[in-house]
């Protein structure tokens, strides 16, 4: 009998952390998973990381943006559920994205979110794929050069 309530007991720790992090708003889960780089409210140090308030939705104009941003390591491989990682993607692309967003596009779906994420962007030069990315969205969808405000020396930009 002892032994069972020991087992019992070290798994409990687990147990209430899934419970607890699937309990948590998309805002919740941003706070915790992203807002200590990206800011609380998606305004960050843009040396070191992209601001997304009002400029990660213009990555929606493009498909491969779209999926750039769920394939990202950090996304990727988040320890949210799909189901969790699905409503934080939609939280930061559609409010912290703001009016940036293209007015056709759809909310991530859980089976997307499975999909993409599955798929990291492990194998590619992340600062050249988005510099490339951003310059299409400056030159044909308008996008504001803020954009481009990320890194510099080897970071680059895109200006």
């Amino acid at each position: 009998m002892f032994r069972v309530f020991v087992l019992a007991l070290t798994g409990l720790p687990a147990l209430l952390r899934a419970e607890t992090i699937e309990a948590l708003t998309p805002r919740a889960n941003y706070l915790l998973n992203c807002g200590g780089c990206h800011g609380l409210n998606g305004v960050s140090n843009s040396r070191f990381v992209p601001n997304l308030k009002d400029q990660v939705g213009f990555f929606l104009n493009l498909p491969e943006g779209r999926s750039y941003v769920v394939r990202l390591p950090n996304v990727a491989f988040s320890m949210t559920t799909d189901e969790a990682l699905t409503g934080l993607m939609n939280y930061v692309v559609f409010t912290l994205g703001g009016a940036k967003v293209p007015k056709d596009a759809k909310p991530y779906t859980v089976r997307e979110v499975s999909e993409l994420r599955r798929i990291p962007l492990t194998e590619v030069s992340l600062v050249q794929m988005r510099q490339r990315m951003v310059r299409i969205l400056i030159d044909q969808y308008h996008a504001t050069s803020d954009l481009s405000l990320y890194g510099e020396g080897d970071y680059g930009t895109s200006q």
